[in-house]
């Protein structure tokens, strides 16, 4: 079905497209252009009976196929959905334009061209409301990006056909009536080509995602093969501009001319069919099941950021970077080389770029940048927890410090000595999150840690990497304190109890600090009354800096000490204890009393053990919290974990 769309989409915008094309050109030179009316009446009526086509195929993708469509139908879903508002908009612009190019035929008038030309532009903007730039969940800005750069990108591609049929049958026009032509359209497509290439990075930006995404799906696949195409246009235009710069001026080769815009054109109609199909599948960023085609990434955390020591692979790429991007430079400034210098230095150029590309690169899976099923949330964690203590704590302990009962007499398939991961350990920061579900799946890098597909299904793997990561935080987390650290850590979301359904969860309360207060309340137990006396300062703190405040609390601690709670706060309790470690502390899941504090973004930045007479953690907790929330707001994605 997405073929078919694509395909009616392709068949609408190449005759309305030729048809501006054959509006705009002949004005360039104050030619009549009555030759091309017929032509730009017929491309115009073919697009606008065209539109039926879109519908019935639009509808045909969106209603379920048990549903017969008949003429009913189709009016229901043209005036009754967004999308088929959309069209019913979109084909009564392309009757306008086609009853206009009619009108022509038998009426000679400047501004009836005019308007009719601008109509036209119209016609070839409103192709991209069809597609995703339907979604009113968009931005603004990228809605309007999409409309420019169809506008743009059929403008260019219709005044190149319009160019190549002037070309091909004006062999009785004077050479300076084509160059001319061929100067001023140019100076259209570069306009053009430039507002392609803005709203491009544009929707690109809402639509892939991230660079990885652009290899990683199936969209961003076929995007960088339209780049690729657009390189090729590109390099079409660059011969014609250099032609014109270098011809006589009493000389224009029109055939040649011609034949190198027909091969623009045919990249250009490549661009076309590619951009029909990319506007009606799922964006790169909606993409969860990504698949990476290559065996290794770039990255600096895990090759740079582990600070390496000299001598090492990474120096030695790194050092070969320098010396070619030094010869570059060498060849390019003297002047016993200048013959060679284009030619040698583009090559030292890239071989400095490989090396260095080499020495940020690390190993990487077909599903490194997967992205999860389960979100990050303590009821996701504490449900990996269970897991866990089930399958890994033989090997990599009952906390993850590799330190489990079969630990000792684990050996590779070369019999030697292999030392289960420390998984609390700040390396696991180093993977994607895909990588590790890579291992889960297929077993791990050194092949003594077994596949635990046929033991975990998808969504208990990803519970699986988001306990993985809150462990892997604890070398760290032992040591956050009263002063805020850097922002390094992200506050597990987890459900609240709201009666009015207004604020539903953590996550909800991003844009301005949280203080997230768990304890324990015993009735009888030592330091009863210093807790209640705690959590009520806790609580007034929260109030006088104007922070969320939410509490995680069992037993019978005081009402006016509590604010937003938690719908699962057993498993809040859980996920949360994995990161309330101290040094020299043993570790437990209970939290008797801690209080973090997360910052607007949902990074725990803070913690504090108590808020006690006299300890300054009052005084110190208010200042942290309105440092944190003049922070500007940052997008939180677990790919940079």
């Amino acid at each position: 079905m997405y073929l078919s769309l694509a395909f009616i989409r392709f068949l609408e915008s190449v005759p309305s497209a030729l048809a501006v094309g054959l509006l705009l050109l002949p004005r360039l030179i104050d030619e009549d252009g009555g030759r091309f009316k017929p032509w730009v009446a017929a491309a115009a009526v073919f697009r606008a009976l065209l539109g039926f086509a879109l519908l019935y195929l639009t509808a045909r993708a969106i209603i379920p196929a048990e549903r017969p469509i008949d003429a009913a139908v189709l009016q229901e879903f043209a005036f009754g959905t967004s999308v088929g508002k959309a069209w019913v908009g979109t084909q009564l612009l392309a009757f306008v334009f086609a009853g206009m190019t009619i009108a022509r035929l038998f009426r000679a008038s400047d501004l009836l061209d005019r308007v009719t030309l601008w109509t036209g532009v119209g016609v070839l903007a409103v192709v991209s409301v069809t597609g995703h730039a339907i979604d009113d969940g968009l931005p603004l800005w990228t809605q309007l990006s999409f409309l420019l750069h169809t506008a743009a990108g059929l403008t260019w591609l219709g005044g190149l056909f319009g160019l190549i049929w002037w070309m091909f049958t004006a062999h009785h026009k004077p050479p300076h009536l084509a160059a001319k032509l061929a100067e001023r359209w140019s100076r259209i497509a570069k306009v053009a080509i430039a507002l392609v290439a803005v709203t491009g990075v544009a929707m690109a930006y809402e639509n892939v995602g991230s660079v990885p995404n652009m290899l990683a799906t199936p969209y961003g696949r076929l995007l960088t093969l339209k780049l690729t195409l657009l390189v090729a246009v590109l390099l079409c235009a660059l011969a014609i501009v250099r032609y014109m710069r270098a011809r006589p001026i009493d000389e224009f080769d029109v055939a040649w001319v011609g034949k190198i815009g027909s091969l623009e054109a045919v990249f250009g109609v490549g661009l076309l069919a590619i951009a029909g199909y990319i506007a009606v599948i799922t964006p790169a960023s909606h993409e969860t099941d990504l698949y990476w085609p290559l065996p290794f990434r770039l990255s600096y955390i895990a090759t740079w950021g582990q600070k390496p020591v000299f001598p090492s692979a990474i120096w030695w790429w790194a050092i070969g970077s320098g010396v070619f991007a030094i010869a570059a430079a060498l060849i390019w400034w003297t002047p016993a080389t200048r013959e060679k210098r284009l030619y040698a230095t583009p090559a030292a150029t890239i071989a400095a770029l490989f090396c260095l590309a080499v020495s940020f690169s690390t190993e990487a899976y077909i599903d490194t940048y997967n992205d999860p099923t389960q979100d990050f949330t303590a009821e996701s964690v504490a449900r990996a927890m269970s897991t866990f203590q089930e399958n890994c704590v033989g090997c990599h302990g009952p906390i993850g410090e590799g330190n489990g009962p079969m630990a000792k007499d684990l050996k590779n398939k070369d019999g030697l000595p292999i030392q289960p991961a420390d998984l609390t350990a700040p390396h696991v920061g180093t993977h994607t999150i895909g990588d590790i579900f890579h291992w889960l799946t297929f077993g791990g890098q050194s092949g003594v840690m077994p596949s635990f597909a046929h033991v975990l299904d998808v969504d208990d793997r990803w519970d699986m990497i988001n306990y993985l990561l809150m462990l892997s935080s604890t070398n760290q987390s032992r040591f956050i304190g009263p002063q805020a650290m850097v922002q390094w850590l992200i506050a597990p979301d987890f459900a609240l109890i709201d009666p009015q359904e207004e604020v539903t969860s953590l996550f909800k309360l991003r844009g301005k600090p949280t203080l997230l207060s768990f304890a324990r309340c015993t009735a009888g137990a030592d330091g009863e009354k210093e807790l209640e006396a705690s959590l009520l300062t806790a609580a007034g703190a929260a109030k006088s800096a104007g922070v969320n405040h939410v509490t995680v609390y069992s037993g019978d601690c005081p009402a006016a000490a509590k604010g937003r709670e938690a719908l699962h706060p057993a498993a809040a309790e859980k996920a949360y204890s994995i990161i309330n470690r101290y040094p020299n502390v043993p570790y437990t899941n209970e939290i008797s009393q801690a209080h973090f504090l997360i910052d607007r973004s949902g990074y725990v930045r803070a913690r504090f053990k108590q808020f006690g007479e006299g300890d300054g953690n009052t005084t110190q907790f208010a200042a942290q919290a309105a440092m944190m929330a003049n922070e500007p707001l940052i997008e939180i994605n677990l790919h940079s974990h």
